[in-house]
Protein backbone atom coordinates (compact mmCIF):
# COMPACT_ATOMS: atom_id res chain seq x y z
CA UNK A 1 0.00 0.00 0.00
CA UNK A 2 1.43 3.36 -1.08
CA UNK A 3 1.51 6.22 1.78
CA UNK A 4 2.79 9.13 2.64
CA UNK A 5 5.25 9.89 5.78
CA UNK A 6 6.72 12.96 6.59
CA UNK A 7 10.78 12.70 8.23
CA UNK A 8 13.45 14.69 7.59
CA UNK A 9 12.49 18.07 6.68
CA UNK A 10 9.88 16.68 3.40
CA UNK A 11 7.05 14.34 2.77
CA UNK A 12 8.04 11.32 1.00
CA UNK A 13 6.39 8.32 -0.15
CA UNK A 14 6.63 5.04 1.17
CA UNK A 15 5.26 1.25 0.02
CA UNK A 16 3.88 -0.96 3.16
CA UNK A 17 1.25 -2.12 4.79
CA UNK A 18 1.66 0.34 8.38
CA UNK A 19 3.46 3.86 8.94
CA UNK A 20 7.02 3.90 10.19
CA UNK A 21 6.55 4.75 14.19
CA UNK A 22 9.18 7.29 15.66
CA UNK A 23 12.18 6.27 15.78
CA UNK A 24 11.87 4.15 12.76
CA UNK A 25 13.95 4.08 9.64
CA UNK A 26 12.73 3.18 6.11
CA UNK A 27 13.45 3.41 2.63
CA UNK A 28 11.46 6.06 0.18
CA UNK A 29 9.85 6.13 -3.22
CA UNK A 30 12.99 7.77 -3.95
CA UNK A 31 15.59 5.90 -2.66
CA UNK A 32 16.49 8.15 0.13
CA UNK A 33 16.88 6.00 4.25
CA UNK A 34 15.06 8.10 6.26
CA UNK A 35 14.24 8.64 9.96
CA UNK A 36 10.88 9.19 11.47
CA UNK A 37 10.57 11.54 14.52
CA UNK A 38 7.68 12.74 17.10
CA UNK A 39 7.09 16.08 15.25
CA UNK A 40 6.80 14.17 12.01
CA UNK A 41 3.48 12.35 13.13
CA UNK A 42 0.17 14.25 12.91
CA UNK A 43 -1.69 11.60 15.70
CA UNK A 44 1.10 12.05 18.12
CA UNK A 45 0.78 16.05 17.81
CA UNK A 46 3.18 17.01 14.60
CA UNK A 47 2.45 18.99 11.67
CA UNK A 48 2.43 18.21 8.29
CA UNK A 49 4.49 21.41 7.20
CA UNK A 50 7.29 20.12 5.22
CA UNK A 51 6.98 19.85 1.05
CA UNK A 52 6.39 16.79 -0.64
CA UNK A 53 9.47 15.42 -1.99
CA UNK A 54 9.46 15.68 -5.83
CA UNK A 55 11.20 12.52 -6.57
CA UNK A 56 8.52 10.38 -4.42
CA UNK A 57 5.48 12.26 -6.29
CA UNK A 58 6.82 11.20 -9.47
CA UNK A 59 7.84 7.80 -8.48
CA UNK A 60 3.89 7.79 -6.91
CA UNK A 61 2.63 8.79 -10.36
CA UNK A 62 4.33 6.00 -12.17
CA UNK A 63 3.13 3.53 -10.12
CA UNK A 64 -0.99 5.01 -10.15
Amino acid sequence: MLRWQQAEGKRHALDGPFPPRPEERFVTLCGEEVTVAVRDVPQLGGHWFDPTCADCATAWLARC
